[in-house]
């Protein structure tokens, strides 16, 4: 179980750049750990196309509208940049001269450019999350498709000295504590391990079939395997230096991360369990995690479910 999957070291990162302040955050932490990784940049709005129904507009047509909206938005979120982020630059090059701004569907363009460009790095900012997570927007199909992590930065950047990693000791867990490791690394930062068991009769009753008869396990029995599972676990990792702690702890997975956030400065989490159960109730941990959380948020995908949406 504790093998390395891929480098965590990010080459190539893109920043998604909103209109208005919401991914000024963003941006900060995105020009920061490309000038930590020595890492390519790359910052991209997308323009929805504007759709009249075959109708032309004064004589205008759809494709010369959306593309006249593209220059506006352009030039404006270049004055934005130039004014807000004075100062800061890429390889001396100002951050304004970095953005690219295209037509089309935001998600779709997204996903391709990061094909297209071989991300591993996509930074969000705060833009309508909630609304965005619940309801399919860029947010939602970034975290559900992309094949890199997504890092979510709402809160102004502030320096990474603690990195809380919910484990669920999934084939994915020693991958996402290498991105941990990575980021402990370079920042001088201390790891906190914490796996949450879960009592497995919390859930019987909200959609899932309960057993006839009694049930073939004592809980306590249960915890006992998962808590042995996870010290065998932590004790393996080859951490390779970097400062940590581990807990185990009895709780509902989101109420114990959200209630440890303030605590860190970062919080790195894979999206995909290790069954079928752990996969539905991780799934829903991370949403409620990245609906909620005020502190930044790095999530890993597992290969296997990166290969499986492909």
């Amino acid at each position: 179980m504790n093998q390395s999957y891929a480098s965590p070291v990010f080459h190539r990162i893109l920043a998604c750049i909103a209109e208005g302040t919401t991914s000024d955050n963003a941006l900060k932490r995105a020009t920061e750990l490309a000038q930590r990784f020595d890492s390519y940049l790359q910052l991209l709005h997308v323009v929805p196309p504007v759709f009249t129904a075959g109708v032309r507009m004064g004589g205008i047509s759809s494709d010369a509208l959306s593309r006249s909206r593209a220059d506006n938005v352009r030039e404006t979120l270049r004055a934005h940049l130039a004014h807000r982020h004075a100062g800061e630059t890429w390889r001396g090059e100002p951050l304004a001269n970095l953005l690219d701004v295209e037509v089309g569907t935001p998600a779709r363009a997204v996903l391709e450019r990061v094909q297209r460009e071989h991300v591993d790095l996509v930074v969000l900012g705060d833009s309508g999350r909630r609304k965005q997570l619940d309801l399919g927007g860029l947010a939602r199909a970034l975290f559900s498709r992309a094949p890199c992590p997504i890092w979510m930065q709402v809160e102004p950047p502030r320096p990474i000295e603690r990195i809380l990693v919910p484990i669920d000791l999934s084939d994915s867990s020693a991958l996402v504590l290498d991105h941990a490791c990575e980021l402990a690394r370079a920042f001088g930062a201390r790891i906190h391990a914490m796996e949450c068991f879960v009592n497995p009769e919390l859930y019987y009753g909200a959609g899932l079939d309960v057993p006839p008869g009694p049930l073939p396990y004592t809980l306590d029995n249960l915890r006992n395997v998962e808590r042995e599972a996870f010290e065998r676990f932590v004790d393996t990792y080859p951490w390779r230096g970097v400062d940590h702690t581990v807990e185990f702890v009895e709780d509902d997975p989101s109420r114990a991360i959200l209630a440890a956030q303030d605590h860190h400065d970062l919080i790195v989490m894979g999206t995909q369990g290790r069954s079928a159960l752990a996969a539905a109730l991780l799934g829903s941990v991370t949403w409620q995690v990245l609906r909620l959380a005020r502190t930044p948020i790095l999530t890993i995908r597992s290969p296997q479910r990166v290969l499986a949406n492909a």
